[in-house]
């Protein structure tokens, strides 16, 4: 094991010019007890900030009578000791530089100790997979870095608004655009570091909008993230290029239009010439610096931790931040258990992308799907197939609506589970599948109804409730 780095003279140097001058505490705000290895120097500093952020002076005397008692303070010789560092106390314009040493040092042990409960895990093939311990590794080395230089962050009110008069005046045009001009022109598009919601019921195309975003700021440049974690990779791909190959003065011959669409598309009902419109908005996004992951069940620790890669990636390319956007809140899987308690979940994840979006610096875009209590009905979300099972053993609702591309376990097994189990349960599959086969399939396995997507939510609705009146 790697001995702990550390710098004890520069601890002693700092709180004696801390205890002769209170200036030399303000250097050094990004300190905290824990910054220092020796613990009597990490609770002499905390003496020393409780007087200072009353307005007194940190004396030698003023800071023992903070520790009372303290044994190890007594051991070294009590205030005869406090009284040599602040004797031998360098320069306060010096207390800077040995804050940053502290800092440094306390930051490296931080990554020996990291790196041992890497190690330790990497070792242990039973404590999770490799990914889940690269992830974890990411995330700390971030918190790490963050902690090791950040200094005091207030700013006065006077430079907070002069600051941002020169940040607008020096813009050109909006940063991060929606792609919807009418909203651009009202809201000056999306803002670095904070959250957007986009909420809609199910199948009002909040999908189909989300794309339309992630377009506007590939095409412009911007490096943009897009986490599918409800579509697959085939109908975001689909619903991407039928939006890219869309021509609004293409004509419309007996009630059947020129240009490609979703629906046709995914039955295989399209013209050559169509199909080569497709290709050719495959090709115009080759160069755009857009990535998509249609992985289910993703954690915001899993998605912060590949955003990082990314944007380093696209950084070292000359490729600026552009917008995360996870479609949707909803199955974001929440990176501690509430017990099945979805409210707590739900704040927990909000609360998450927030911070993400503060610690990127970059727009996120979060979907929202409103549900189907607006419509009267009594509803259990889950995030996953394995929930909805324990949820549908448990409560024995009257009708599920389940999503075929759930994370854990798909609808069908879902579906498959609960005829095995004779749950008198009936069920709608939620599908962005129409291929015939897909169907036969859900039927076979017992499926009452299904709704593919797009869809209005009043249809949704009926459909519920012509299954409910059987």
């Amino acid at each position: 094991m790697a001995l702990a780095p550390a710098n004890i003279e520069a601890e002693q140097a700092l709180l004696g010019a801390a205890m002769f001058d209170a200036e030399a505490f303000h250097a050094a705000t990004q300190l905290t007890a824990e910054s220092f290895h020796e613990p009597l120097h990490g609770r002499i500093w905390e003496a020393i900030g409780d007087l200072v952020s009353k307005g007194r002076q940190p004396d030698p005397t003023l800071v023992l009578d903070r520790l009372g008692n303290d044994p190890a303070l007594a051991e070294l010789g009590g205030l005869r000791y406090a009284a040599d560092l602040v004797d031998r106390a360098p320069p306060t314009a010096r207390a800077s530089s040995y804050a940053d040493l502290i800092a440094d040092h306390a930051a490296r042990r931080e990554l020996v100790t990291l790196g041992g409960e890497i190690a330790h895990r990497s070792a242990d093939t039973a404590d999770g997979s490799a990914l889940s311990i690269l992830t974890d590794a990411e995330n700390g080395l971030a918190e790490i870095a963050s902690r090791g230089v950040t200094r005091s962050s207030w700013t006065s009110a006077a430079d907070v608004v002069g600051d941002a008069i020169r940040s607008a005046q020096g813009r050109a045009g909006i940063r991060f655009p929606s792609g919807l001009a009418e909203v651009d022109q009202m809201t000056g598009g999306f803002t670095a570091g904070e959250m957007a919601v986009i909420a809609g019921r199910p199948g009002m195309a909040k999908s189909t909008a989300a794309l339309t975003i992630a377009r506007a700021s590939a095409s412009a440049g911007l490096g943009t993230l897009f986490f599918s974690l409800e579509m697959s990779t085939e109908p975001v791909g689909l619903r991407l290029a039928c939006d890219l190959a869309y021509d609004p003065h293409a004509f419309t011959f007996n009630g059947r239009g020129d240009n490609p669409t979703l629906d046709r598309a995914r039955r295989n009902d399209l013209e050559w010439s169509q199909w080569e419109r497709l290709d050719a908005a495959r090709q115009s996004v080759t160069d755009w610096p857009l990535l998509i992951d249609t992985r289910p069940g993703l954690t915001i620790a899993q998605m912060e931790a590949c955003a990082r890669r990314a944007f380093r990636d696209w950084e070292r390319r000359g490729i600026s931040r552009g917008p995360i956007i996870v479609d949707h809140l909803g199955i974001v899987r929440p990176d501690k258990a509430r017990g099945g308690n979805k409210v707590v979940e739900t704040g927990d994840v909000s609360r998450g992308l927030a911070e993400m979006a503060k610690r990127l610096d970059v727009p996120v875009v979060a979907l929202v799907q409103a549900a189907l209590q607006n419509f009267g009905m009594d509803c259990i979300a889950v995030a996953d197939g394995r929930s909805a099972i324990e949820a549908l053993r448990r409560s024995r609702p009257q009708a599920a609506v389940l999503d075929l591309n759930m994370p854990e376990m798909d609808g069908y097994e879902v579906l498959s589970a609960i005829r095995a189990e004779n749950l008198p349960i009936r069920v709608l599959l939620l599908t962005a599948r129409q291929q015939e086969n897909d169907l036969i399939r859900g039927f076979t396995l017992g499926a009452d109804d299904y709704v593919v997507k797009p869809f209005s939510p009043m249809e949704l609705v009926a459909r519920l409730k012509r299954l409910l009146w059987r």
